[in-house]
């Protein structure tokens, strides 16, 4: 069942979003912050399939949605060596400062909270991910300290369950 707003919609990512990712992964600006550009090989592509065939659960990732078109990903995922689930996103850089992260976000988290029997949801970002680092406090996030994370020094970001 798709999640809505008025500007953005949150879907599960499908085939036909594979050349949007496989654009984002491959621009330099876009994966500045995140865990380094991937060429947008055949193989690349294989792979991003191979993984959309995977049953999706409560957990996973949406393609966002805006003004008809895909602009990126976000996702509830597990968070490497912790155990806790991580919200993460990526857009494509024509989406960026349009609000569709923190929208995207706050759909996300609403369903989290609804889906999950969990305390928080955590989010890793690049030190100097500024951009990133608003959205997640927009939406509540806290600091909660460095930590490393995809082999680099990361910080940490948490929100608790409403009403914990």
């Amino acid at each position: 069942m798709p999640l809505l707003s008025a500007s953005v919609t949150l879907r599960r990512l499908r085939t036909d979003d594979v050349p949007m990712i496989l654009a984002m992964e491959s621009d330099p600006e876009v994966m500045r912050h995140s865990t380094g550009v991937k060429p947008a090989t055949e193989a690349r592509r294989h792979e991003l399939l191979a993984w959309l065939r995977e049953p999706p659960t409560d957990i996973g990732h949406w393609a966002v949605v805006a003004q008809e078109r895909a602009v990126g990903w976000i996702s509830l995922t597990p968070l490497e060596a912790t155990g806790g689930i991580q919200l993460a996103y990526r857009l494509c850089r024509d989406a960026w400062g349009r609000g569709y992260a923190s929208e995207a976000g706050r759909q996300l988290c609403a369903h989290a909270w609804r889906a999950l029997d969990v305390p928080e949801l955590v989010a890793v970002a690049w030190p100097r991910n500024l951009g990133s680092i608003r959205i997640l406090e927009k939406l509540g996030f806290a600091f909660r300290g460095m930590e490393r994370h995809y082999q680099r020094e990361t910080a940490v970001y948490a929100l608790a369950r409403p009403g914990s």
